[in-house]
């Protein structure tokens, strides 16, 4: 009885002792859950934590180049592209048409189009800038204002309207940067994108592109963008980015590879994000079509794509008046970087060196390679931030070696100080006043490939005589100087 009763005692124990073991294993469990459930929390928390102070730097580098885009920014159109694109917003948000009969002055002289649609004039160009110059002049024009005038014709019937009309690529200019602010982050650490970024926002020829009213600016920036999307594994934002970039420069088709690197690998759902950019190519289609009832005419006549490679290659990159080098001397930093960077992230290099070197040729060929009478490497714009992008490798490997350091220092001084120079005075005006004088004996095609007389050349040598109301920027003009 005795014996009986231990055994019931131990058994007793026993299953006490499982029981606890048992709810002890829950207990863990449970712990062990929460744990986890907290790490995860912990993660998500420092994540979006992360994302915010992301977004926040994204913000304030795109408010500060916007800023800075805005300060110094032209008050006047130079050349006729921007006569034109300006004048066709312009008509389109006072009277809804893309006409431009009121520069029959201007056709008479220099090709800005065609006639198209009802026996009108239309501009050659493209719809990205005329629709953004139309959307910000509805939004900034002051009734009964006085109107502004270029060669004592009435070009807008708001000078505040037009004023802020012309600060479009400003917008265009911030964007570009800000893109490339975040595509860099993607690969490198925060010192590297800042001192990357601020290189060649100001200096580089990516400044002075975005003082004025051209197309490149936008085309480059919704470029970068697109880029910027499909690193990030965004494939409908990367084409749909890619589709705008189209609207200011059609060209941009060349660098498709983005988009397939963006819907790569190719699965059902991204295949849907290519179609973006097909609906992209056929609203410039129309476009075309509503101005000159062809899908292909964009209006440039009998401009096409027949210069020399060989004279096209030497001009945008070797030559004294226009070589992208020259003018943005900081892009010298990209070749040694590709060659650096291909060892990291070989598809996404040889995706941007194929558009690039694409890019490149494409221009090359155009009959006006040079990019008219126009600053810089105008037509080389697009890829200025992709270009960009390849020198932040050289930083990074840099800030180790003094030396390295001190030639980063220099390209970025020289590539500043050209900015500066165009900054001082308007370089269309020094063209004008030492080519296109009746009594000067230098022509154009000096400015582009004799040093001497390059456009350079040209505006140094005009500086002698400067004065603060030269200042070729309207705001600080008149906020430093009460210049008018």
């Amino acid at each position: 009885m005795i014996q009986t009763s231990k055994a019931t005692s131990q058994l007793k124990n026993t299953n006490c002792y499982y029981s606890m073991n048992k709810i002890w294993n829950f207990v863990k469990d449970i712990l062990s859950n929460l744990s986890a459930k907290i790490s995860i929390y912990n993660k998500l928390e420092s994540s979006i934590k992360i994302k915010m102070y992301l977004l926040a730097a994204g913000l304030a580098c795109f408010t500060f180049f916007l800023g800075f885009y805005s300060i110094t920014s032209r008050d006047n159109l130079q050349v006729s592209d921007e006569i034109a694109v300006f004048s066709s917003g312009i008509s389109l948000a006072t009277r809804g048409t893309l006409e431009i009969d009121n520069l029959q002055w201007l056709q008479a002289g220099v090709n800005i189009g065609q006639i198209g649609r009802e026996n009108h004039l239309y501009a050659k160009y493209f719809p990205g800038n005329i629709f953004s110059v139309a959307i910000i002049y509805k939004l900034s024009k002051i009734p009964n204002d006085q109107p502004f005038l270029l060669e004592n014709h009435v070009i807008a019937p708001s000078l505040s309207g037009a004023l802020s009309a012309m600060k479009v690529n400003a917008i265009f200019g911030a964007l570009g940067i800000t893109s490339l602010f975040f595509l860099l982050k993607r690969y490198f650490d925060w010192r590297t994108t800042i001192i990357t970024v601020f290189l060649i926002g100001i200096c580089s020829d990516w400044w002075y592109q975005s003082r004025g009213l051209l197309s490149e600016v936008g085309a480059g920036a919704f470029l970068t963008l697109s880029l910027c999307f499909a690193v990030y594994k965004k494939p409908y934002l990367s084409s749909f980015s890619f589709a705008l970039s189209l609207f200011f420069r059609p060209q941009n088709i060349i660098a498709l590879p983005i988009v397939f690197f963006a819907i790569y690998p190719i699965k059902r759902k991204t295949i849907f994000a290519g179609l973006i950019v097909i609906f992209g190519i056929f609203v410039l289609a129309f476009y075309n079509w509503f101005r000159f009832y062809s899908p292909i005419n964009f209006g440039y006549g009998s401009e096409n794509f027949s210069s020399s490679l060989l004279l096209g290659l030497f001009g945008v990159l070797l030559s004294p008046g226009r070589s992208l080098f020259l003018y943005s001397p900081i892009i010298v930093l990209a070749i040694p970087g590709i060659r650096l960077f291909f060892r990291e992230e070989k598809l996404f290099t040889g995706v941007c060196v194929l558009t690039i070197i694409a890019y490149v040729i494409m221009i090359a060929k155009w009959d006006s390679w040079d990019g008219g009478v126009t600053w810089g490497s105008r037509l080389l714009t697009p890829i200025i931030p992709l270009l960009g992008f390849f020198i932040a490798p050289i930083i990074r490997n840099a800030l180790k070696n003094k030396l390295d350091i001190i030639i980063i220092l220099v390209l970025a001084v020289l590539g500043f100080s050209v900015q500066i120079l165009t900054l001082a005075r308007d370089p269309w005006r020094v063209m004008g006043e030492t080519v296109y004088n009746n009594q000067s004996p230098i022509t154009y095609g000096q400015t582009l490939f004799t040093i001497s007389n390059s456009w350079m050349a040209l505006q140094i040598r005009s500086l002698h005589n400067w004065h603060f109301c030269d200042l070729d920027a309207y705001t600080l003009r008149h906020l430093l100087f009460n210049c008018r």
